[in-house]
């Protein structure tokens, strides 16, 4: 069964949680943090020429960019687009202009221009953690799991990456598809090592779990998911999976308890539609 974690896992990271909002956040972030708050310029020295300012196409370039990110923010995404295609012919160099397109390419689901535009930040900068980080979600979300995790692995390699428990969970990922049991859970684990509350490794680490049958542990990991309180559509996933362990079990009580609350949930996306057919299988 393809997992929605799929598209929860950036996220964003970060798909894609982490490449959904986490993709936003970065392409704000990586401009508000280019330099630490209140930090100095160091003085020119004499007889030395300042460095020149931005152009008047950059400056255009930034303007339409922020209104982008506007636009994306309250949810106007095809003016976003527009936006950010003016950004782009003013001032293609700029690889968080480049993110961005991306990111709002996605959120329309044009996956062909969120990969290009992608590929274009990282010939800006071969090292942009930020692209690196949606490429590797993006890869998943299409099954190229080979490429996802180079992606993952180029970060991980980096030692100034501020969040490597994303990147492990998109490496964790890619290897349980590709058949690399072992190798997923290790890395899945080493994530929870770095952060015990992001749930999207937690989730599959449950997903692992139950493959494996071992259906305590899978209940165990869902039941912290749900406690991290991760939002409608992973608590319907989280919820349909602990439905399926308890069926599997004989506990057809607990099974309809859980499809219930997951049905009900709203936004509950797929695994809120699923859980409702099951529920009337089951009743």
């Amino acid at each position: 069964m393809r997992s929605r974690t799929l598209m929860l896992r950036l996220l964003a990271a970060g798909a894609l949680a982490a490449l959904g909002a986490g993709s936003l956040a970065c392409a704000t972030s990586q401009t508000a943090s280019s330099a630490s708050p209140g930090a100095r310029s160091m003085p020119e020295r004499k007889g030395e020429a300042a460095a020149p300012g931005p152009s008047d196409a950059e400056r255009r370039a930034r303007m339409h960019y922020e209104v982008a990110i506007d636009r994306m923010r309250s949810g106007r995404n095809p003016e976003a687009i527009g936006e950010l295609l003016q950004a782009v012919r003013l001032d293609p160099a700029d690889a968080n202009i480049r993110l961005a397109l991306a990111e709002a390419y996605r959120r329309s689901g044009r996956v062909t221009e969120t990969e290009q535009h992608l590929l274009a930040a990282l010939e800006i900068d071969p090292n942009f953690q930020p692209a690196l980080l949606n490429l590797s979600g993006l890869y998943i979300q299409l099954e190229r799991y080979e490429e996802a995790t180079a992606h993952a692995r180029q970060l991980l390699d980096d030692a100034t990456f501020p969040s490597p428990w994303r990147a492990l969970t998109n490496l964790g990922w890619a290897e349980y598809k590709l058949g690399q049991v072992e190798e997923a859970a290790q890395h899945l684990r080493l994530a929870l090592d770095y952060r015990e509350d992001y749930w999207p490794a937690r989730l599959n680490l449950g997903i692992l779990a139950a493959d494996r049958g071992d259906r305590d542990q899978a209940i165990d990991h869902f039941e912290r998911v749900l406690a991290a309180e991760p939002g409608p559509l992973a608590e319907a996933e989280a919820r349909y999976r602990l439905a399926e362990l308890y069926v599997s079990m004989g506990d057809k009580r607990r099974a309809i308890a859980q499809l219930h609350k997951a049905s009900d949930l709203r936004p509950s996306g797929p695994w809120g539609k699923r859980s409702a057919e099951y529920l009337q299988s089951l009743q």
